[in-house]
């Protein structure tokens, strides 16, 4: 199985096709398998290179070491494996942050980027009650009902259940994501919640695309608008009928958005 080792944590990625590399990095607490309806279509013509991050899926799982500068380093380890040059980045949530952070840190190597659905400093807009309960390690308790009601439209939990199903089984699965994870990013100064680069967004310039679902709750068209007004040149699609998944709620639609943003960028 493909791995890359980088200072004792070991990162699973796969990759198909050839053409202009494209590299897809998930959501938290998914893995590699979000991309599916992304990972084949788009081998037909670029090389798809799908990363399960550390702490997800099939990569280690260590105690700690979830601030997001570790995580955009491992990818740009898996990138180095691979021999890749320039690259476009599609990141969903924490993905995105990955995308914006490797920008900060590797901006030679990048050719454009999509951001879906992400943020920075989400931390800073939790209400007291959330602290609390997260501060207490409730965390299956409160984020548990967000993989229907926050995560997904309401058109998407009527007539898409089985992407209802998969959300809840992903997060509850420890084997996929143990709550020491949750635990480690949560509590980093650098990890999901509290990275923020607010100051540091006008440094990103390579061509951005910000992908927001309308109903989106976990990282609202707000927080998306922020990253948009912020990257140079960057523009903002708000999406109707999708919540924080657009490539899953809308699969088709998604992908002809991300061929377009390609022709323009490759």
């Amino acid at each position: 199985m493909p791995y890359v080792d980088r200072d004792g944590v070991k990162t699973y990625y796969e990759t198909y096709g050839e053409g202009v590399p494209i590299v897809f990095l998930h959501p938290w607490y998914a893995n590699g398998y979000i991309w599916y309806f992304q990972m084949f279509p788009f081998a037909q013509t670029n090389q798809c290179v799908v990363i399960d991050q550390r702490g997800h899926g099939r990569s280690d799982k260590p105690q700690q070491g979830y601030a997001i500068k570790e995580v955009a380093r491992d990818v740009a380890a898996v990138i180095d494996e691979l021999g890749l040059g320039k690259i476009v980045l599609v990141g969903n949530s924490i993905g995105g942050m990955i995308v914006m952070q490797f920008n900060l840190d590797f901006p030679e190597r990048v050719l454009g980027n999509v951001i879906v659905s992400s943020g920075t400093a989400l931390g800073k807009a939790f209400p007291p009650e959330l602290v609390e309960a997260l501060e207490a390690g409730h965390y299956q308790q409160v984020f548990g009902p967000l993989t229907e009601e926050g995560l997904l439209s309401t058109r998407t939990v009527r007539e898409r259940g089985e992407i209802v199903d998969l959300m809840k089984a992903q997060f509850m699965l420890e084997s996929n994501f143990p709550p020491h994870v949750f635990a480690s990013s949560y509590r980093d100064p650098e990890g999901v919640f509290s990275w923020d680069i607010t100051e540091r967004l006008k440094e990103i310039g390579s061509p951005t695309l910000v992908l927001a679902g309308e109903e989106d709750q976990a990282t609202t068209v707000e927080v998306n608008r922020i990253l948009a007004d912020g990257i140079p040149g960057a523009e903002l699609r708000v999406i109707k009928d999708v919540g924080h998944l657009y490539q899953l709620e809308k699969p088709k639609e998604f992908n002809q958005v991300l061929r377009e943003f390609l022709d323009r960028v490759a």
